[in-house]
Formats: C-alpha cells, structure tokens, sequence
C-alpha cells in the first residue's frame, strides 16, 4: 500500500504546486473518490500535514446504503482481512466478503487500501458518499457546464464538492481530483437516462 502511495502522491504534489502558483495558497479541501482508493491516496499524500486543508474521500453509495447494493466500506463495513491486508470491508456476520454494486465499475470494490482505513479511524480525512443517481447528474452537469466528460467514479466526488461548496464561502478553494475521462462510460450512463426515462414515463 506505501507502495500505491508513493508511485501516486505525484498527482497531490502536482496539485500542491498548482495551487501554491495560482493562488498562492493551498485549497479550502481536496476531494477524491475512494474505491480501492489508490488515486484518493495519491492526492491526498501531499496534504496530510496541512491541518488546514480539508481531505474528503468519496464512496460509491450505490443504489443506498441502507441495502447492499453499494460500495461503501469505510462507512459501511467493518475491519476484515482480504488480499493479505487488514482494512475496512464489506462482509457478512461470518465474514465472507459481500458483493458490492457501482454504476462506476471503478467503484464497484468491497474493500478499500488500509491507510484509508488508518485515516478514516484518526479523523484526519472525512468519507462521504455519493449514490449513483447523484453521480450521473454530476457528471451531466459537468459536460454541460465544462466541456469537460468526467469518469463516473470521478462524478462521485464532483457530487460531494458541490455539497461543500454550497456550505462554505465563495472565495473557499476546493479542488477535485478527476480521476479519468469518461468516454468509456457514456454507454452506461446512457442506459441510466434511458431507464430513468422509462420510469418517468
């Protein structure tokens, strides 16, 4: 897991520099979506020493947490063992690791990296969730008002950085780490609207 952290922690120092040059200061919060949680990890490396830089990680809620059709570990699990690491999973009372559901498949993990884990437990980083409905209307708004097509794991976070924003300053910075290119979901997102459609209808 360091390993994961440190070959990724290019994308947080990246940011970093950006946000020294740009604004001269480091940004209100930086949020990422967590699956496994490797790119979350990545960016948020370079702000763990920063007390002043708020770090949200991002889970998939599916369609509910209250079900178990999410990916939500962190908010949802309890510690488990699995791929030889002590982390947060999703799992029944015997144990046996549970399905979970995204319509981001990058999201659609039951388990989550145990530095994570070790975050969450210290307080230091904040674990929210988007569903998928939410998801898909981030990513909507952010073609329409960008240009810009986000990966639907990447919408998650998109989602959860609007809610901050609509509860802070205007002049609060708050940076989104979007995590890839979404071309390879359009497919998917299309089927979502068409269901949506269909029951609206």
């Amino acid at each position: 897991p360091t390993l994961v952290r440190t070959l990724q922690r290019v994308i947080g120092d990246e940011t970093r520099a950006d946000c020294l040059e740009r604004w001269g200061s480091l940004p209100g919060a930086v949020v990422a979506c967590v699956g496994g949680g490797s790119n979350a990890i990545g960016m948020f490396a370079a702000f763990l020493d920063d007390p002043g830089v708020e770090l949200v990680g991002v889970e998939a809620a599916g369609r509910g947490l209250d079900g178990l059709e999410h990916a939500a570990p962190l908010n949802r699990g309890r510690p488990g063992v699995l791929h030889g690491s002590k982390s947060y999973l999703m799992q029944d009372e015997n144990g046996q690791v549970l399905t979970a559901h995204s319509i981001s498949a990058g999201l659609d993990y039951p388990g989550v990296g145990p530095e994570h884990s070790a975050l969450r437990d210290s307080g230091r980083v904040r674990y929210l969730c988007a569903d998928d409905d939410q998801a898909v209307a981030a990513f909507h708004r952010l073609c329409r008002l960008e240009g810009i097509i986000p990966a639907l794991e990447s919408s998650h976070a998109l989602h959860v950085a609007e809610v901050l924003a609509s509860q802070r300053a205007p002049s609060t910075v708050i940076v989104v780490c979007l995590s890839g290119r979404g071309d390879k979901d359009i497919g998917t997102v299309g089927e979502h609207d068409g269901e949506g459609a269909h029951a609206a209808g």
